[in-house]
């Protein structure tokens, strides 16, 4: 709608620019009436090619900023204008206003209904341009917003007794039995807890970082479990420094754990694996066990398929050509999400000191 009026704006000034003019000419002097009619007429046949400009450059989704863009529009514009001064003789001629004939000046002619064009799209680029930063930075605010929500969804999950609760209980267990183990979880158990309280602004980690705060946690599941769970990482040492959105790869774990242990015959064997491909960045959480019907249609009171949508819609707002896949393969549950390296330069993170 914005881009319409902003369209129509322009038109409107140069319509009223170029009625008072031919007004106003001394040498004419034709009343009011025809330079109403007949730049009336131009002005719709402006609009109407213009529009179809507009509709070109918006179905392309191209940015205008490139330099061989602007070129070729242009270009372009000159054939559009002798098509809109066409369309504009067609016009005149059924209300019976039809000019003299034009001949070889047509082509000159046509620049008249060169500039107002060149002015309409000029408009259209400004206000474009606006309408993209607005989005950018209210993107970027909502997915502030959700990291925020993020942070309260793990620190519900860590007062909760699927895991604060079996966390104390496990320590209370070993205590006495094994009290090297217990101290580790309590140990354990502290980091975690200092990654989720001390990253409460942040949007963005390195996944270094993230996957300190996913070691805390894998260490006291497998104190608790034991040879129930094995896990096994394969992280390419050049995407450690990447910026991945902060408790991404954590929801993800937890969820292997939360439903793999429900599904997976015997030991439940996770990978962490990721690996970057030009400007892509792939992070990838394989469990054994099948997809549990939890995973996908959870309630609101249900931790997993909470985090996940929060994940996927942080995914979205971050860098709109990310994906996120959740699969099984050949007896194990894939949960995946890539994202262009690229998109997430300007984004705010924090540093890699975490210990």
């Amino acid at each position: 709608m914005k881009l319409i009026w902003a369209q129509v704006f322009a038109l409107v000034l140069w319509f009223l620019i170029t009625v008072i003019e031919w007004t106003n000419n001394p040498k004419s002097n034709p009343g009011i009436m025809i330079p109403v009619i007949i730049r009336a007429t131009e002005a719709l046949s402006i609009f109407l090619i213009s529009s179809l400009f507009i509709l070109v450059l918006e179905n392309i989704q191209t940015s205008l900023n490139k330099v061989w863009i602007r070129f070729l529009l242009l270009l372009a514009i000159y054939p559009g204008a002798m098509v809109a001064n066409l369309l504009s003789l067609g016009i005149r001629s059924l209300i019976g206003y039809a000019p003299p004939p034009l001949g070889s000046f047509f082509f000159i002619h046509s620049l008249h209904f060169y500039l107002p064009m060149l002015l309409v799209l000029v408009t259209y680029a400004i206000v474009r341009n606006q309408i993209e930063i607005t989005e950018v930075r209210e993107n970027k605010l909502k997915a502030e917003t959700l990291a925020q929500q993020a942070r309260w969804v793990m620190l519900r999950y860590q007062v909760n007794p699927h895991f604060l609760f079996n966390a104390l209980n496990s320590i209370r267990a070993l205590i006495g039995e094994d009290d090297k183990n217990a101290r580790r979880i309590v140990t354990e158990l502290a980091e975690y807890f200092r990654y989720s309280l001390t990253r409460d602004k942040a949007t963005l980690v390195s996944l270094k970082e993230e996957m300190y705060a996913v070691g805390s946690y894998l260490e006291i599941q497998k104190i608790r479990f034991r040879s129930r769970l094995e896990v096994v990482t394969e992280l390419s040492p050049v995407t450690l420094s990447c910026a991945v959105p902060v408790f991404s790869v954590q929801t993800l774990v937890e969820n292997a754990i939360k439903y793999g242990m429900k599904t997976s015959p015997g030991t439940l064997q996770i990978t962490i694996s990721s690996f970057q491909q030009d400007d892509i960045l792939r992070i990838k959480v394989t469990n054994t066990g099948k997809l549990f019907a939890g995973e996908t249609h959870s309630s609101g009171n249900e931790g997993s398929g909470t985090g996940l949508k929060n994940l996927k819609e942080r995914l979205k707002h971050l860098d709109p050509f990310s994906q996120f896949l959740l699969s099984e393969e050949d007896g194990h549950v894939v949960a995946q999400f890539d994202l262009t390296v690229k998109a997430l330069e300007n984004e705010t993170m924090e540093g890699t000191d975490y210990r």
